[in-house]
């Protein structure tokens, strides 16, 4: 009998630490994903005597300060030439990667669907670019072109746990935070600009900036529930 004990207690161990290290091959491998993949696409400008814009952005109530965005509302006519890079949204053991990614206006975003199961890529209806991708196999990819400025929530209609942000902006200049909440958005010809934020569940917050040509400002918001 104690024999009999001591094998269901090693086999349990085993499952137990076979599960744990699945888990952690899993974890290991999304960092790796979220690292390599872009969270901005943009055109690239040229600036005579460019100015920085840096600072922190806390974000209240939740985990943590990461993929909130920080955008300039317009410079100049917010003209500008479409964004030759793809953007990539994947998605990786049920979750889309990055789940935030910030893009100019008509930039075109790829959906590859590196997982072991199907999926099914769309935003909802009343979204301002509003698609359906349809269900694809693992190893397909699909593009869609993001042609107006707005927040598109991202849904699997496969899997209803999965959700992800594509926000899309009107000229070059934002940047996504960082989880301790800083950024950078470099590049800024000099001027005067009303500076805004974007959240998924937080309040969006502004400022006005002043950018000197060569010097860097610093901007820091405080980010809250929505009333």
């Amino acid at each position: 009998m104690k024999k009999i004990i001591l094998t269901i207690f090693t086999f349990v161990a085993l499952v137990l630490f076979t599960a744990n290290l699945k888990a952690g091959d899993v974890q290991e491998q999304l960092q790796a994903a979220i690292a390599g993949l872009k969270t901005e696409i943009r055109s690239d400008v040229k600036v005579e005597n460019p100015g920085i814009i840096t600072g922190k952005v806390q974000c209240r109530r939740v985990r943590h300060s990461g993929d909130a965005v920080v955008y300039i509302e317009k410079v100049g006519d917010n003209k500008y030439d479409t964004p030759v890079e793809h953007g990539v949204v994947d998605q990786m053991n049920l979750v889309f990667i990055p789940h935030v990614v910030a893009v100019q206006k008509g930039t075109t975003v790829d959906f590859p669907n590196s997982d072991q199961v199907r999926h099914n890529v769309f935003s909802p209806p009343d979204c301002c670019n509003q698609f359906n991708l349809g269900t694809y196999d693992a190893g397909a990819s699909k593009p869609i072109t993001f042609t107006e400025s707005c927040e598109v929530p991202l849904l699997c209609n496969v899997h209803a746990e999965m959700s992800a942000f594509v926000v899309v902006l009107d000229n070059p200049y934002f940047a996504v935070t960082a989880k301790d909440g800083s950024y950078t958005i470099d590049n800024v010809p000099p001027g005067t600009y009303k500076l805004k934020t974007w959240h998924e569940t937080l309040k969006s917050e502004e400022q006005e900036v002043a950018v000197e040509g060569g010097k860097t400002v610093e901007a820091d918001f405080e980010l809250k529930k929505r009333k």
